[in-house]
């Protein structure tokens, strides 16, 4: 009776384990941390997953704004455990955080919109007075230039 009440606890948890993905605004760390429970509570009842299997399940399951970190961790081929994992998908997350904090404070700012409407911009031309020669065909002739690098003339 104990031997069928693992098994059904087994599926479960395997079961759990399986289905889980990470929501779009979820932490990580909890995530993750939720994950390997379900991992060493699975190995207690004698299902052993190995070392590999487990992180694979806990990185299928992240959203895809750890694709990134995904294919370094998959190419990189160090071996971490879970908890050293869990540390870089959390230090990771911050990463992507104080990204997108930089992208939002580059993009708030003041407005020149007055009602709605946008001003009409006039061309001025560059700064500075200069201008670019409006015909191509009138070249410098550098004949009698030196050249910067072998100081000969005329290329």
């Amino acid at each position: 009776m104990h031997g069928g009440q693992s098994r059904t606890t087994r599926f479960q948890l395997s079961k759990a384990l399986f289905r889980s993905s990470l929501a779009a605004n979820e932490k990580v760390g909890p995530y993750v941390l939720k994950m390997i429970n379900l991992i060493e509570q699975l190995e207690k009842l004698g299902c052993t997953l190995g070392k590999e299997l487990p992180q694979d399940l806990i990185m299928q399951s992240l959203s895809d704004s750890f694709s990134q970190f995904i294919m370094n961790f998959n190419m990189n081929k160090i071996s971490f455990d879970l908890y050293e994992m869990l540390n870089l998908l959390i230090d990771y997350e911050n990463q992507i955080a104080s990204e997108k904090k930089k992208e939002i404070v580059m993009v708030v700012g003041k407005s020149s919109k007055k009602n709605g409407k946008v001003p009409k911009r006039k061309h001025l031309g560059p700064k500075g007075g200069m201008t670019k020669p409006k015909n191509k065909r009138n070249k410098i002739d550098q004949t009698d230039a030196k050249c910067f690098f072998c100081k000969e003339k005329g290329h």
